[in-house]
Parts: C-alpha cells; structure tokens; sequence
C-alpha cells in the first residue's frame, strides 16, 4: 500500500477515536438509584421494617447511603431479633452474634428490643453493658432468664418501663429482683407454660403474685395469663400496686371473683380481663391442655402456669452454646 494512503488510514482512524473520547467525556454520568435521594429518616424507616437479620447480611452492603445509614447509632434505637423456633443450633448462635452486632450499633441508644425464639447468657450480659437507656424489653421463649441472667442484667437498666416475658420461665425471686432493681416499671407481663390442670392435687401458689405486690408499685398493666395465683395473691397486688390501670387474669382459674375481691376489681381497675373471658385477639395461642389428666383436652380453659426455684433443679446441668466473638466481625464487613 502507497505511504501516502496509509498515513491518511491512520489520521482516521486517529480523529475516530478522539471523537469517541469527547463523546464518553461528555455524557452524563449513570442516575442514582431513587432510594438514594431519600430523606434519611424515610430510609431508615424503611431499612428497620426490613428487620436486622436482612440489614446485617444484605441491605447495608446495596449502596454507599445505605451502608451509612446502617451504622448510624440511630437506626438501631429499636432491635427486633425474631428467630425461627425450629432453626438449628448453628443458625441461633449467629443469630445471637447478629443481636450483639445491632446492641453494638446502637452507642448505647437502644430503647427498645424484642427478643424471640433465640438467647443465651452472654447475650444478656452483652445487652446489659451496653444498654443503660432501655425502656422496653419482649421475651419471648428465651429459655435462659430461667438461670438468672435477665434479673443480673436488670441492675443496669433503672430506666425499664415495660416487660414482656412469654413461655420464659422465671423464678419469684429473679421477679422481685427485676421489679427493684426497674424502680420506674409501668407495664409487666409474665405467661409461662400451661395451666397445671384442673385435676387434684390442684396446685395453687401465690410467690410470683406475691413478687409483684413487693416490688412493682408503679405499674400501670400487669398481665398473668394461665398463672395459679389464688385470690390471696391478687388481692396483695392490689395493694402493693395502688396504680393499676389495667389487669389481665384471664385462664388463671383459681381465683374465685364472685364476691368482694371481684368488686373490688371492678372498682380499681379500669381495663379488667376475667379468667374466663375470651382469648380472641391474643397474640398466642391459648388452647388448654390439663396436665394433671394424661391425654385430656380442655380446649377452652387453662393456660400458663408459675413455678417456684426449687422446680429448676432438673436444668441445673443444661449447658448454653457459645460462639467467639471474632465471628460476628463478618457483619461489620
């Protein structure tokens, strides 16, 4: 090929490729993503309806916004850990790493926390270190309060205005504990495990009751779905707890309320729920086994019942699962 005809191919080819290089320069660049251009509280709205398991393995890693607004101690004022009750033993240890991740997150902010389905010692000892500011705190099947660690953590919490314990077994005296150590406690709730039957021996026990009546005199609400007090006990929470706004005694079938003490009821408390009132919109379910009877069916009757310490002995040698904490460092990643 001529000299002069290839000179003129590579001028071409030259001009062809600057003019490619004016135009990437001056296009625009790609638009953000619109949830980019959110306010930062809608965001964060948004991410906390996602829940902290999505947050900690997807959502802070979607967009540089995100990943910030992810470890803004504000977002995490509010932990609700909600674990799959039939989930193996590995996913609940990293579901405990995960909880500590978010307590960690929160700077000490944290207000409230809703726990189910998941919980071991340390958890509790990681909670009370680092959350002075609690006001609120839901229980539910957190099998390890039965050792103590929910009342040892309560001397750290003094700002504590409600507790909810459902199918969590806990002692009288971790509940005094709890109500002394929470001075300013306004709304309690303590549901264990089925109704202890109909059948004799009945059984009938006033600790828990008892318990409250010494140690809470500033509730507001309290609930004992299914407990065995009698009315001895009621009428001391009656007493002790000369604030009481709201009663829920519904499936505690060894109060008798036919005479005084029902009235009295009546009288003080302005939201009152009966033994044998409906269950309709309870959060549970509230079907009734008596156990007092192998293999009966008392669908419409009993629910929880309270145990004193003495009946933990039988668990002294559970051993609770722990995991290193150098593995929650994943989720800061």
């Amino acid at each position: 090929m001529p000299w002069p005809k290839r000179r003129k191919q590579k001028k071409r080819r030259a001009k062809q490729k600057n003019l490619k290089a004016t135009s990437s320069r001056s296009s625009p660049p790609p638009p953000s993503p619109p949830w980019v251009e959110l306010p930062l509280e809608i965001t964060e709205d948004i991410l906390q309806r996602v829940g902290v398991i999505d947050i900690l393995n997807n959502a802070q890693r979607v967009c540089s916004t995100w990943w910030k607004v992810c470890h803004d101690p504000a977002m995490w004022r509010v932990i609700n850990m909600i674990n799959d009750v039939n989930s193996d033993l590995r996913y609940d240890l990293d579901k405990i790493e995960m909880c500590k991740v978010a307590v960690d997150r929160s700077q000490g902010q944290l207000l409230k926390i809703n726990i189910e389905n998941i919980g071991e010692i340390d958890l509790f000892n990681h909670i009370a270190e680092r959350s002075s500011q609690l006001r609120h705190i839901r229980l539910v099947r957190c099998h390890c309060i039965l050792f103590g660690c929910l009342a040892a953590a309560a001397k750290n919490f003094p700002l504590l205005e409600e507790l909810h314990l459902y199918f969590s077994v806990i002692s009288h005296n971790d509940m005094e504990v709890i109500g002394h150590s929470c001075p300013i406690l306004k709304s309690f709730t303590s549901n264990a495990y089925g109704f202890l039957g109909f059948s004799p021996p009945r059984y009938l026990c006033d600790d828990q009751a008892l318990a409250v009546a010494r140690s809470m005199p500033e509730l507001r609400h309290l609930m004992l779905f299914g407990n065995i007090l009698t009315n001895e006990g009621l009428q001391a929470i009656l007493d002790g707890c000369p604030h009481l706004e709201s009663l829920d005694v519904r499936h505690c079938y060894n109060l008798n309320l036919e005479g005084d003490l029902g009235r009295r009821c009546k009288q003080q408390i302005v939201d009152l729920k009966l033994p044998h009132d409906s269950t309709y919109g309870y959060q549970f379910d509230a079907d009734i086994f008596d156990h007092s009877i192998r293999g009966a069916d008392y669908s419409d009757q009993s629910s929880d019942y309270s145990v004193s310490d003495d009946d933990f002995h039988w668990l002294s040698d559970t051993s609770v699962g722990h995991q290193d904490h150098d593995d929650y460092n994943d989720y800061y990643d």
